[in-house]
């Protein structure tokens, strides 16, 4: 494999005189493709549309800071709608096509499952910003995330219901799907580890728009707080009914919920949930500062968490391949498994040796309709 910047200061001279014209030296630039694999139509479309939104953000960073000079860095999207066969089928073609070197997505765990095996064979790195199921990354070296692991982050959500807020009593409520169901296990054996008992255990299937029976079977069973494995469209619609039938625990979630559509479909429904996420527009730093402007800039409002990872995960591909100073996929995707403590927006970033993101979770809430960093 030719070095990427041996290839890229190759240059086409000519020194001809002729009628006193001099043909000038020109330099030609080099197009890395990276593949964006999302859900941006069906009931997930939020989701994808802030994924591409923030990976457009960090091509166009890239190229007008000339990070790696003379490449030009550039985005191939499609839309998985949040399908596993779909997202198959777009794994396919981008190991078809051939010019495609690494693949920001798939949004869900059960669309990741899915095409992970095709990158993996195709030596195409995979690095979703959402998909925290703990299979995605054991499928093989190529796979990669962004996002803290199911384990990490319903640790953290368990241990600040119960550890800290002093919940005894605890409900949980998912998707009817790899997603929901992991989380759900993850809660419930990490609850009774901490001494609180699991009182009721419901999964749903996220096409049925009445979750009235779930809620009067949960409501029955009277937990304090309840622990969602869910996407906005269904807690928007749980927070909708449970408000209208009087059910109010305490709601509390992983960083999936952190999208203000959320808030857009369930209105004040939604004040109260808690919360943990690796990013907020208001952290103190100044990555975070520099890509809020930016894409307001862009894009006419605030950047959600699934931007931001999104964002970052474009960053460190394209980190990996300056550091390694080469397009051959296994010494970027060695590049790219030894980051250690990379500036970003969603923090420092360090992936240990299964290639699982090391980060730091903060608390949020819900109050007056707006996310904000918790206080008691």
């Amino acid at each position: 494999m030719i070095n990427i910047f041996d290839l890229l200061k190759t240059t086409v001279a000519t020194s001809l005189l002729i009628g006193g014209l001099v043909a000038t030296t020109t330099a030609h630039s080099k197009d890395i493709t990276l593949g964006l694999s999302a859900p941006t139509t069906g009931n997930q479309a939020q989701y994808g549309i802030d994924i591409r939104a923030g990976a457009e953000l960090a091509i166009a960073k890239l190229n007008s800071s000339n990070f790696i000079s003379d490449v030009n860095f550039t985005l191939k999207v499609e839309d998985s709608k949040g399908d596993p066969k779909e997202a198959a089928n777009v794994a396919q073609k981008f190991a078809s096509d051939g010019s495609v070197f690494a693949v920001v997505g798939d949004f869900s765990s059960t669309a990741c499952l899915a095409a992970a095996p095709i990158y993996q064979r195709a030596k195409i790195i995979m690095m979703t910003p959402t998909a925290s199921h703990p299979a995605v990354t054991q499928t093989g070296s190529y796979i990669f995330r962004n996002t803290p692991i199911a384990s990490s982050e319903a640790g953290a959500v368990t241990d600040w219901a119960v550890k800290e807020l002093g919940f005894k009593r605890v409900g949980i409520i998912g998707r009817n799907d790899d997603y929901g169901r992991a989380y759900g296990k993850i809660f419930a054996s990490q609850v009774e580890a901490l001494g609180a008992e699991v009182v009721g255990t419901e999964y749903f299937n996220p096409s049925d728009p009445d979750l009235k029976p779930l809620i009067t079977g949960m409501r029955a069973k009277k937990p304090d707080v309840v622990l969602l494995a869910m996407f906005q469209v269904e807690a928007a619609l749980l927070f909708q009914q449970s408000k209208e039938m009087n059910f109010s625990p305490t709601f509390m979630s992983g960083a999936g919920l952190f999208n203000p559509q959320l808030i857009d479909l369930a209105g004040d429904a939604a004040n109260g949930m808690l919360l943990v996420s690796t990013y907020h527009p208001d952290t103190k730093s100044a990555e975070v500062a520099d890509f809020v402007q930016a894409f307001k800039a862009k894009n006419g409002g605030v950047p959600s968490k699934f931007s931001a990872h999104a964002y970052a995960g474009v960053m460190l591909i394209a980190n990996a391949i300056k550091t390694s100073g080469s397009t051959d996929s296994d010494k970027v995707r060695t590049a790219l498994a030894a980051s250690n403590g990379f500036p970003s927006v969603i923090g420092n970033v360090t992936f240990d040796d299964r290639r699982e993101v090391i980060l730091d979770l903060m608390k949020i809430q819900i109050k007056d309709k707006q996310f904000v960093p918790y206080s008691k």
